[in-house]
């Protein structure tokens, strides 16, 4: 069968980095290694040397298996292009050209191409699907339908050392269980010369925000920012990447960016999460970019920077799903609907009297079991429950422990309720920032 490069090196002018999606599904016919395709031969018709295959060349884009368009080949001390339309037998060791040498021409990177071996193999990349740091050892070429793609990579640790070794001295044993389907992977591709290629947010949707997060902190800053500047495309990702980033790496990327937009990351973020970022920029940049932040959430964030970041009214959200004592509990689950509190934050209802005082709280799964025509008073417990503002951390945390609550109310000196505070708040000021970093071992 003839292993062709049937296609010319050419692009959509109006999409010049434009890539099919559609996950192909029909089996390649030939499989080839980067490794062993560089350092190949280049033979004429006759089987004559040429000179030697040094990379690939490939367009990648927002999905599906990247195209090959070529090869670059050293001829005579040139580097030359290989056009997919001037090769015939692509093989291991031996690469044939289907034209003479003068249809060839100098090699100079056109943007948006990628070379494998310089750009790709060896560096690390994303697997979307583990939101895990792999590193791309070797890349698998695979024919289909007469044309060459990216088909995938060998993430495998043993095979590191296998690319030491002379072509014909090699054992192809890959590993299959770490062959990752490239429709999986996101390489960073920022230090690519002429590359003009965003990594695509859509890939990095699969991924939770904590995932990137892991990934943005076991990177270096340039593929931190990369990955940064990918998630900006989507404002509510990039808050919640924002809100998982340790103190250190916020900071860091927010001093690139100006006051309106480290105040348009700020405005997405939780109120509580944002009052504890701005207390770390730096002084004087922390009003210019809280008077920058909407009405609503500035009003918020002002009332939470007035607390003690170590006590109840430093750890609690402002956001929380409350009725009054004469509500249904039809009438408290249409306010639930309604409430823009997270799904932590509305795992009790409380009820409060008409002065805002407490009354008490409802578990959201009684609330819905219970009748719809039915009083909340007569499903209020843990009224004795409310935290102080002033209460400080080991309070907060007995309080949580003793009563088993996920999320706890905060009340004023006069017992109106000001906030809540759920675990996962109490858990990462109760952690050592060493505690929170996570470790690159896990994701070996």
């Amino acid at each position: 069968m003839s292993r062709t490069f049937n296609a010319v090196r050419a692009v959509s002018d109006s999409h010049p980095m434009a890539v099919s999606e559609a996950r192909e599904v029909a089996p390649a016919t030939v499989r080839l290694w980067l490794t062993d395709l560089v350092g190949s031969d280049l033979v004429d018709a006759a089987g004559q040397r040429q000179g030697e295959v040094i990379d690939a060349v490939v367009r990648l884009g927002n999905g599906g298996y990247p195209p090959v368009t070529g090869l670059l080949a050293r001829v005579g001390g040139r580097k030359l292009f290989v056009p997919r339309g001037r090769l015939g037998d692509v093989a291991a060791g031996q690469v044939v050209l289907t034209a003479g040498l003068d249809a060839l021409t100098h090699f100079e990177r056109r943007p948006g191409e990628v070379l494998l071996r310089q750009d790709v193999l060896d560096r690390r990349m994303i697997s979307v699907e583990t939101g895990r740091v792999i590193n791309a050892n070797d890349i698998e070429l695979a024919l289909l339908r007469g044309a060459w793609r990216v088909n995938g990579v060998d993430a495998g640790t043993r095979n590191v050392l296998r690319n030491l070794v002379p072509r014909g001295m090699r054992r192809h044993s890959h590993e299959k269980s770490a062959f990752v389907d490239w429709t999986s992977v996101e390489p960073f591709t920022r230090h690519v010369p002429t590359s003009r290629l965003l990594m695509p947010v859509r890939r990095l949707r699969r991924l939770h925000p904590a995932q990137i997060a892991d990934i943005v902190e076991q990177v270096s800053h340039d593929e931190g920012e990369e990955i940064i500047d990918a998630v900006h495309a989507d404002p509510e990702l990039e808050a919640d990447v924002f809100e998982e980033l340790n103190t250190e790496h916020q900071v860091e990327f927010l001093r690139q960016r100006s006051d309106d937009e480290a105040a348009g990351v700020l405005a997405g973020m939780a109120p509580d999460d944002a009052a504890d970022l701005i207390t770390e920029l730096d002084q004087d940049r922390r009003m210019d970019v809280l008077t920058r932040l909407p009405a609503a959430q500035q009003a918020k964030v002002r009332a939470l920077l007035s607390y003690n970041p170590e006590s109840a009214g430093g750890l609690m959200a402002p956001d929380f799903v409350a009725v009054l004592d004469t509500a249904t509990v039809g009438e408290a689950l249409e306010a639930v609907r309604k409430s823009s509190a997270s799904a932590q934050q509305s795992a009790d209802v409380y009820v409060t009297d008409a002065d805002g005082r407490l009354v008490g709280a409802m578990d959201l799964v009684n609330l819905v079991r219970a009748r719809a025509d039915t009083r909340v008073k007569q499903l209020v417990e843990r009224g004795d429950t409310a935290l102080e503002v002033g209460d400080d951390l080991p309070e907060v945390a007995r309080m949580m422990t003793d009563f088993n609550l996920t999320v706890a109310p905060v009340v004023d000196q006069d017992r109106r309720l000001i906030g809540v505070i759920s675990v996962d708040d109490v858990l990462e000021a109760m952690l050592p920032d060493s505690w929170r970093r996570r470790s690159e071992a896990d994701t070996d």
